[in-house]
């Protein structure tokens, strides 16, 4: 049997009768619905059907109207006449969730301005957080494409003595954590290698890669056709085979299902295709083509170092197991081999720390910049909605006075900034993905190959979540508002709107003016320290110098030659060669140490590492690199005769200079450089050049040293300085090129400043960022400045028809209403100053030369957005001095 009593009392609470009442009317519907219901079970009806026909017999809604008429009060009863209307127009009380939303949804359309103006201030901030998380998400978060990609760890050797500098992995060495490890299920090694494809169309140069025959079985990676390597094809002289990227595959073969076991040629040498990898699949970072890692033991001593070691741990074996055992291994190799070990750690990192380590400071950065843009948008919104609530007071004290209890009205309002939301989610996913576009255009063409950028589920959890909660960050304040309406007050005819709540508001501005203030200061410093770096001097002139690569695999002549040509070019003032470019690392992951002559005690394998520059005799002049000392590189330096050897000569640069003979004269002195002492040469230093920015910008620079080209084989890039235009140099270089030799492709062509924007890609986009994001909030900050001003003068338009009046002038209006608002725009300066200094500390490690407590940044933005908030106060003000106290005093 049902418990009727406890069925009415439900449907009757919202009435909040006395308890006395309350019980004789659940009573008497009680013993009502019992007959329904027993009448119901003899027609045949179940028990629940029974229970449902007696609960629809009664229109409960219209019962609770006829008894709110005769037990609410007299005043109620008066407007009665009025809430029925109301009611009936779907405006009062909602039975359900769906009629809440369904009463928000009628409300936004009779007020789409404002609706409309809420919507996008949420979507400016929901937009900027999903773009952001999404560059988050392909970075940071989504899995890399290989099967159990957690339990990959990259092995790396450190040199302690020198710093804790990277150096690559020694192939020996390899070998011998691959024979003594126990945490690894298998250990792969790989070498990266630059090949010139030929004999298919124009020549191109291909970056590839020497890898193990266990190294795509590591990554769980299989060929989309053919097979991997085998393990005697890892052996010097177990055969000259090659696997193709799918790229390769597609652009010069044009996709030719029967690849495997055609013979392609790279350079001079013939190459038999032994499977084609899928198309995702570029490690390590670019690569288009692998070959076997046929090194060995002599060709490639314990010294000598550089290649990537990759190993998949056991599946019990944890990554700090994996560090101790390396540890006891390298220790133990130390043991063994102190000439060459000595002071070489093992570090054991997961690969995705390793790829992201570049990004996830920047990335955390932007997230938490773009938090600050939400937490404004959320501000400016319930200001709005404060405002739109202190209008809708009569509304919900109509509510209140039928009957409604304070949730119900809490569920109302946050029905309507649900609704809000949803909008601005929508609307902020739109502006994401143009965002997201934006943002791919402005990054270099070549991302890795494990980044993905798209919209993806998680992205939209996302910005589902972040809608959700800034529906109910923003809906708080106006919900709790509605909910302690003071009904009496609210209802006497003439009663006033008020401006009993505007504290409230006041402090949201003032949060406002805070967060836009600190932002704008750390776009400042972004701005600031971008310039630097692109105004930094990097020992070079940068202007009029096209760069590009030309490799001409040993032919010493067929180099020379080439230079030749091109310096006899019309228009080209000087051209040389150099390994590396300035900006881009030289040497970097090679180990190359320096010991002077007069220095003792000191090895090659525990001397600091220096940049290693492998030039032609006019590069100098090419680059406008100022010589010192001493002389530059001459033919003699670089051409053997058959009765005299090549003289082994140096070049230094000042920073090295400085370090090793700060009181003599280096010229004449002789250094070794190399990464063992049984393979390298004494030099003689014949000359000291300017000091040149090698590395990226922001990354301080090592010592140099410059060595004649055809005394240290590697490849080499051009730099021409020339007073023609690019492309028609260009054309003449292709041309010079395609006479010597049709096979030798060029690649890497850009101008030096192309070359020096790419290096600072990274601040120059957060710069960029930080500045979009701060500006949105400058402009979130003022509407919400103008909002709170507008109300404020609108809420008090008797007082200032009264105030005329009595005879105030305009300019009285003006200071009183601008003075009001800018107190609460000093009130939020002073305290984004205060958080500014604190949270700016975090960007250090992102500034270039500038102070994070920079006082003229500081200055600039509070003066900027002391303007832009003076000029939003003014308006409002300048509406003031309009009023007509005629009409202004009217409703008195």
């Amino acid at each position: 049997m049902p418990n009727w009593n406890h069925i009415v009392r439900e449907q009757l609470a919202v009435l909040r009768l006395s308890p006395e009442r309350e019980g004789e009317i659940v009573e008497e519907l009680g013993l009502h619905l019992e007959a329904i219901y027993e009448d119901a079970l003899a027609d045949g009806l179940s028990e629940k059907e029974a229970e449902a026909r007696a609960v629809q017999s009664y229109d409960w809604r219209l019962l609770e109207c006829e008894l709110s008429r005769v037990e609410t009060p007299l005043l109620t009863r008066k407007l009665q006449p009025s809430i029925e209307l109301i009611e009936r127009k779907g405006g009062m009380r909602m039975g359900s969730f769906i009629q809440d939303l369904g009463f928000g949804w009628r409300l936004l359309v009779k007020q789409p301005g404002f609706a409309l103006m809420v919507v996008l201030t949420l979507a400016l901030g929901i937009g900027a957080n999903s773009t952001m998380f999404s560059f988050f998400n392909g970075i940071l978060l989504r899995p890399l494409p290989y099967p159990q990609w957690e339990r990959l760890v990259l092995l790396d050797e450190i040199a302690t003595k020198r710093g804790g500098g990277s150096l690559g992995v020694s192939f020996t060495n390899y070998l011998d954590w691959r024979a003594q490890n126990q945490v690894f299920a298998e250990v792969g090694g790989y070498h990266s290698i630059t090949f010139t494809l030929t004999g298919v169309g124009d020549a191109e140069e291909l970056n590839g890669a020497m890898a193990s025959h266990g190294l795509f079985k590591l990554l769980g990676v299989a060929p989309l056709r053919g097979r991997a390597f085998t393990p005697e094809e890892d052996k010097a002289g177990g055969g000259r085979v090659v696997m193709l990227g799918y790229g390769v595959w597609q652009r010069r073969f044009g996709g030719d299902p029967n690849i495997v076991g055609r013979t392609v040629t790279f350079g001079k040498g013939a190459w038999e295709v032994v499977g084609v990898m899928p198309s995702d699949f570029k490690f390590p970072a670019g690569a288009e083509f692998w070959i076997p890692l046929t090194l060995n033991t002599k060709g490639w001593p314990r010294t000598m170092h550089g290649m990537g070691a990759l190993a998949r741990l056991k599946p019990e074996v944890t990554l700090a197991q994996a560090q101790s055992e390396m540890d006891n291994i390298a220790r133990s190799l130390a043991e063994q081999y102190p000439a060459s070990n000595e002071g070489i750690e093992v570090n054991v990192t997961g690969l995705r720390d390793h790829l992201v380590k570049d990004y996830q400071r920047g990335l955390w950065m932007l997230l938490g910049v773009v938090g600050f843009v939400l937490l404004i948008a959320c501000a400016n919104v319930t200001n709005l909605l404060l405002a739109q609530a202190t209008v809708r007071q009569r509304e919900m004290a109509l509510r209140a006075a039928l009957g409604a209890g304070r949730w119900r009205i809490v569920r109302q309002v946050l029905c309507e900034s649900l609704l809000l939301g949803a909008l601005g989610g929508v609307v902020g996913m739109l502006l994401a993905w143009l965002g997201l576009d934006w943002l791919l255009t402005v990054l270099p063409t070549e991302l890795p190959y494990w980044m993905k950028f798209k919209l993806d589920g998680r992205v939209l959890m996302f910005t589902l979540a972040v809608s959700l909660l800034t529906s109910l960050i923003f809906g708080a304040a106006p919900a709790w508002q509605a909910a302690h309406v003071d009904v009496y007050d609210a209802l006497k005819e003439g009663g006033r709107s008020g401006t009993s709540r505007q504290g409230l508001r006041h402090l949201l501005v003032v949060a406002q003016v805070a967060l836009a203030l600190i932002l704008l200061v750390g776009a400042g410093l972004m701005m600031r320290s971008f310039l630097r770096l692109q105004h930094l001097s990097l020992g070079f002139n940068p202007d009029n110098l096209l760069t590009l690569r030309v490799t001409v695999p040993g032919n010493v002549p067929l180099a020379h030659q080439l230079l030749a040509r091109v310096n006899a070019l019309p228009g080209v003032t000087s051209a040389g060669t150099i390994a590396a470019l300035p900006l881009t690392g030289i040497d970097d992951k090679w180990g190359i140490g320096l010991v002077a002559e007069n220095e003792t005690g000191l090895s090659l394998q525990q001397a600091p590492r220096i940049s290693l520059g492998i030039i032609t005799p006019q590069y100098f002049r090419a680059m406008e690199i100022p010589l010192l000392a001493g002389r530059a590189f001459d033919d003699s330096d670089t051409q053997a005769t058959p009765d005299v050897a090549i003289p082994k000569v140096a070049i230094i640069d000042e920073q090295l200079a400085r370090a090793h003979w700060p009181n003599a004269n280096p010229l004449g002195q002789r250094i070794r450089i190399g990464q063992a002492d049984d393979r390298a040469d004494w030099h003689t230093i014949v000359g000291v050049a300017g000091a040149v920015q090698h590395d990226r910008p922001e990354v301080a620079t090592r010592p140099t040293v410059y060595v004649p080209n055809l005394q240290k084989a590697g490849p080499q890039t051009l730099v021409i300085r020339s007073s023609l235009p690019p492309e028609a140099l260009l054309v003449a270089i292709k041309n010079v090129v395609k006479e010597i030799d049709a096979n030798l492709p060029i690649t890497h062509v850009a101008m030096m400043s192309e070359v020096i924007a790419e290096s600072i890609w990274q601040p120059r986009l957060y710069a960029v960022l930080f500045a979009v994001f701060a500006v949105v909030a400058l402009l979130l900050a003022a509407v919400g400045i103008y909002g709170v001003m507008a109300y404020a003068v609108a809420a008090r338009t008797n007082e200032i028809g009264i105030r005329m009046a009595l005879g105030a002038q305009p300019r009285d209006l003006l200071r009183l209403v601008v003075g009001q608002g800018m107190l609460l725009v000093f009130s939020g300066i002073g305290l984004g100053l205060l958080g500014a200094s604190l949270l700016t500390r975090l960007l250090k490690t992102f500034l270039f030369g500038v102070s994070a407590t920079d006082p003229l940044t500081f200055a600039g933005v509070a003066l900027l957005l002391t303007l832009v908030a003076l000029f939003a106060c003014w308006i409002p003000a300048q509406r003031a001095t309009k009023t007509d106290p005629l009409i202004a005093l009217r409703c008195e």
